[in-house]
């Protein structure tokens, strides 16, 4: 099975290479969003001006925001586009909850659905749930990049999740060839980054504060995280249905915690990551809670209903400090689990010495777990 899993990296990371590595055959047209309108102001409502400016864009633009702060509500992508946030561009979601658009799924995507009837529904079909700054389905091709900053101003929705949650940061689904690239995210109103149905696409050099979870991605074919530093008020990395899933060398700092699978995949990598504690961001959704719990969490069927089987999950030269535990697991009543491998990990500062720790108390056990090179010290208090 470990054989299997290192041919997997080589595979994913190849597909990776080849489908965003493609050379350029002329050189991009650019699109400048003030001549559009826009206003860096950060008092102008640009809302209309942003999507003018993607709409009329020829296939393959680069659509570049300049310096400054841009209030707006839901700005739209389509295809074959780049959105080029330059140092200093701040795009700033603004406190009126009708300038939000929210996703239309275009087939039944309730199988990634959890909490339903409850305050912490996550819905795919749910207005209120599925708002968010930046907005795209059906997509291909398409890119955000650059060193600016997308600030959601913990925008408050009485009538969303938790009786507070707003929208998303970045809302992104059913699309392919999905590259977020080396831009910062603050204060997102929910998750700063939201995924459903992502294949052949990447994650990279995003540095992420406040908000709830990181990046959340709810199916996901060939996706590689990397090279993020997250530090969120609640999950930092969090999803499920995954198949050749790479999260690798990212630095993960949460009030909750660092990675939680919480619906069933296949071929899962977590490699030379950093998790570690306590979160500098309270827990957005218990108030001033900074205890950083679990550093990886590896639960199908936890949140809901989630059937399927969870196999190979590598495990690998991870370091973590001041956690609960580094580790826990379990699994729903539909979910069966094989194949894990912990090779490298070492754990500081660790409140709970079990590791794996089961969290069913070892009702169901996952099959063929492979534990080497693990060190844990306690914390001493």
């Amino acid at each position: 099975m470990k054989t299997h899993i290192f041919a997997t990296v080589t595979v994913v990371l190849g597909l990776l290479a080849s489908c965003q590595q493609a050379p350029q055959q002329e050189e991009a047209p650019v699109v400048e969003v003030t001549d559009y309108g826009v206003k860096g102001d950060g008092q102008t409502l640009n809302t209309e001006a942003f999507n003018k400016a993607i709409q009329e864009a020829p296939e393959g633009a680069v659509i570049h925001i300049p310096a400054g702060k841009y209030l707006t509500g839901t700005i739209h992508l389509k295809s074959h586009i780049t959105l080029q946030l330059d140092t200093l561009a701040e795009i700033i979601g603004t406190t009126d909850l009708e300038a939000y658009d929210h996703y239309r799924p275009t087939k039944d995507m309730t199988r990634y659905d959890t909490g339903a009837g409850t305050r912490n529904a996550n819905l795919s079909g749910d207005e209120r749930w599925t708002k968010a700054l930046i907005l795209g389905q059906n997509l291909e091709d398409v890119t955000i990049r650059g060193k600016g900053l997308l600030n959601g101003q913990h925008v408050v929705d009485s009538l969303g999740e938790e009786s507070m949650r707003g929208p998303h940061g970045i809302l992104i689904a059913e699309s392919k060839n999905v590259t977020l690239e080396g831009f910062s995210i603050t204060c997102a109103s929910n998750y700063a980054v939201m995924g459903y149905e992502w294949v052949d696409s990447e994650v990279s050099g995003l540095h992420i504060t406040q908000g709830w979870d990181g990046v959340h991605i709810r199916g996901g074919e060939n996706i590689l995280i990397r090279n993020c530093d997250i530090q969120t008020g609640d999950d930092c990395l969090a999803g499920g249905y995954w198949e050749n899933m790479i999260i690798q060398n990212c630095r993960l700092n949460s009030s909750c915690n660092g990675i939680r699978m919480i619906e069933p995949s296949t071929n899962l990598i977590i490699q030379g990551c950093h998790i570690y504690g306590p979160g500098k961001y309270m827990h957005r959704t218990s108030g001033p809670v900074v205890k950083s719990l679990y550093g990886i969490v590896l639960e199908p069927g936890a949140w809901g209903d989630a059937p399927g089987h969870t196999e190979n999950v590598l495990i690998q030269d991870m370091t973590m400090d001041n956690l609960l535990s580094p580790l826990v697991y379990s699994m729903g009543e539909n979910n069966t689990c094989s194949g894990l491998i912990i090779d490298g990990l070492t754990a500081t500062h660790i409140t709970y010495n079990t590791t794996p720790l089961n969290r069913q108390e070892c009702v169901r056990m996952w099959d063929n777990i492979q534990i080497k090179d693990l060190s844990i010290s306690m914390n001493k208090e």
